[in-house]
């Protein structure tokens, strides 16, 4: 008898701990993908409460739609206007979403999509990101490389604005997806100067030594971090790892996060943490 009173106040006790933590995902899929049993692989592997796609199809969306019914009955998606093959978002979801919201790209070539995601009675702000990516045609100059890049760097930066902009600093909310830029560029330091926190980097010493994207160049192939989950203070990175599998040129990227002030002096530290209050503010000179 004691056994089993031990046994129930350790599953209570084990119960109410995770009621304020849950696991987030972010997956590139790229349009072209069609290893969809790969895709579900990742999936199952991260077991997310919540996975936001870029990337998606029509056809892909319906495949998922019909294959991840049972884990995921809540499924949504949506596009701009047909323009680009790559332009789709969807969110994949345990529980109900409420609030789902695309915003049309006021730079750039995507936009945003947005939802609300309620853990433990508090909502939580999810903001679905697929920034420009970086656009140069081969055999150019460098000179007309580095253009490139500034013009999208510009383009970053107001698609981020856009993006801090619409968040209620006075709730939680995390920002995630395909960012299309390394850590130290525009979009990924804005959000760190307005003390959101990077899931991955704050568990991670060598954070950017783990590839998130990879494309078979020659000789030799790229691979950079640029698909991030960045959060609030009012989260606590508890696991974020990634996930590579075969058919897209990124991988899965999963965080479980526990509702209270991130308490990992690591993570603050790199993040150069700011009150939350000052999410809305302007970045500082860069």
């Amino acid at each position: 008898m004691k056994n089993l009173i031990a046994t129930i106040i350790v599953f209570i006790l084990s119960s109410s701990a995770s009621a304020d933590s849950f696991c987030v995902a972010t997956y590139n899929l790229n349009y072209a993908n069609r290893r969809g049993d790969q895709v579900l692989d990742a999936i199952a592997t991260a077991d997310p409460d919540l996975i936001c796609f870029q990337e998606t199809t029509v056809q892909s969306e319906r495949f998922l739609g019909e294959r991840l019914e049972k884990t995921y009955p809540f499924f949504y998606s949506i596009g701009h206007d047909g323009q680009y093959y790559a332009e789709r978002f969807a969110f994949a979801s345990k529980k109900k979403l409420t609030n789902v919201k695309f915003t049309p790209p006021n730079a750039g070539l995507f936009g945003f999509y947005a939802a609300t995601f309620e853990i433990a009675g508090e909502p939580i702000q999810i903001v679905n990101v697929h920034l420009t990516p970086f656009q140069f045609k081969g055999g150019g100059r460098i000179a007309d490389a580095m253009t490139a890049l500034s013009a999208t760097e510009e383009n970053h930066a107001i698609e981020i604005g856009a993006i801090v902009e619409a968040i209620d600093p006075k709730h939680p909310a995390i920002v995630l997806g395909d960012f299309n830029s390394i850590s130290t560029f525009v979009a990924p330091k804005r959000l760190v100067d307005c003390g959101m926190i990077d899931a991955f980097e704050s568990l991670h010493d060598d954070a950017n030594a783990h590839p998130t994207w990879s494309w078979p160049t020659r000789p030799i192939p790229i691979a950079l971090r640029i698909d991030y989950i960045f959060h609030t203070a009012h989260f606590t990175t508890i696991k974020s790892e990634v996930l590579r599998r075969d058919g897209s040129d990124h991988a899965l990227v999963f965080a479980v996060l526990k509702l209270g002030e991130q308490s990992d002096a690591h993570g603050a530290a790199k993040s150069g943490e700011l009150p939350v209050e000052n999410l809305s503010s302007p970045p500082g000179d860069r």
